[in-house]
């Protein structure tokens, strides 16, 4: 708590001060003795525990236990839900992007496989003749 303590003016008067100090009379080199003793926040807030009646206090002090408690249970129910949630994508999904790719690449090598087929039994003269007519759409 703060401590208060009466300066008597006579204390004020007996002082002496000229013209070329450069302190005033409410000035002190005793500052930074004063910012230790200054009250946090904190302490503030505690000794403001005998304003507030018991019964509202006990009724903030509920309200905020349930908000803690549903802040609680919902960061343990999304922790749990993503935890299912990632488990099951790499055991489900996982697996059948690789299959899907590796399928791909399956299909990709029989094309190839069919255009060097193709090349190889053609006549060179067919080849030349479609080189030099340019690009044919499929079908054509």
């Amino acid at each position: 708590m703060v401590k208060l303590e009466e300066v008597s003016l006579d204390h004020v008067e007996e002082e002496e001060y000229s013209e070329s100090d450069s302190s005033s009379v409410y000035s002190s080199d005793d500052d930074e003795d004063d910012v230790e003793n200054i009250e946090s926040i904190l302490d503030r807030i505690w000794a403001l525990q005998d304003v507030i009646p018991a019964k509202t206090r006990k009724s903030i002090a509920d309200k905020c236990s349930s908000v803690y408690d549903f802040g609680k249970a919902s960061t343990k129910f999304l922790g749990n839900s993503a935890w299912v949630l990632t488990t099951s994508a790499l055991l489900l999904v996982l697996p059948l992007m690789i299959e899907l790719e590796h399928e791909q690449g399956l299909i990709e090598y029989e094309k190839m496989q069919q255009q060097s087929t193709q090349m190889l039994s053609q006549p060179s003269g067919q080849q030349q003749k479609k080189q030099a007519s340019g690009i044919v759409p499929p079908g054509f």
